[in-house]
C-alpha cells in the first residue's frame, strides 16, 4: 500500500469517532425493544469498530450486547470462521465492516447468519463506497461515498485503536 499524505485523508480520528457515535445510536435506536444484540466483526478493523460501538451502547443502554469475530478464507472467499459459538435464534443481529466494496463479504456472511434464525440482520459499515454488486443494504455507515471502482479506500488503525480513513 502505498502511502498516504494529509491530502487524501477523508475521516480523521476524530471523524470516525463521531461516525462511530452516530451509527451506535442509530443501532440503538433501532432495536430499542430489543434486550440482547449480536455483533459480527468482521476481521481485524470490523471487530474494532464493533467493540466500540458495543461501549458506547453498554454506557448509553439496557440492551446487552455479544461480540463474535468472522475471519474469511482469503484464498476461496467462500468460507468464513467464527471466533466464539452463539445462539442468534430470535436475535436482532449487526454485521460490522470498515468498508464496504462490493458486498460480497456482507453476502457471504448474511448467507450463513440465516440458518441461525434471527430476528433481524442489519449491516453497519465505517465507509459504504456504493459499488454493490450484491443484494446488500447497508443500514448503518459513517460515510456514503461515491467513487470510481479505481480509487481504492484504506482505513489504518493504529496501536492506540485510532482509525483513518484514505482515499488513493
Amino acid at each position: 500500500m502505498k502511502k498516504a499524505n494529509s491530502h487524501n485523508i477523508i475521516l480523521d480520528y476524530l471523524d470516525v469517532e463521531n461516525k462511530i457515535k452516530r451509527i451506535s445510536l442509530e443501532v440503538i435506536e433501532d432495536n430499542i425493544d430489543q434486550s440482547k444484540l449480536i455483533f459480527f466483526g468482521v476481521s481485524t478493523n470490523g471487530k474494532i469498530i464493533a467493540k466500540k460501538i458495543i461501549d458506547f451502547i453498554n454506557k448509553n443502554s439496557k440492551i446487552e450486547s455479544q461480540l463474535v469475530g468472522v475471519e474469511i478464507d482469503s484464498d476461496s472467499n467462500k468460507s468464513l470462521a467464527f471466533d466464539k459459538e452463539f445462539k442468534a435464534n430470535n436475535l436482532s443481529l449487526v454485521i460490522v465492516s470498515d468498508v464496504s466494496q462490493s458486498a460480497k463479504t456482507l453476502q457471504l456472511i448474511i448467507s450463513n447468519l440465516i440458518l441461525e434464525n434471527p430476528f433481524k440482520i442489519k449491516t453497519a459499515v465505517m465507509v459504504n463506497r456504493d459499488h454493490s454488486l450484491f443484494p446488500v443494504k447497508i443500514n448503518f455507515s459513517g460515510l456514503n461515498l461515491s467513487t470510481s471502482v479505481n480509487e481504492r479506500v484504506d482505513v489504518e488503525v493504529n496501536k492506540d485503536g485510532q482509525f483513518t480513513v484514505y482515499l488513493n
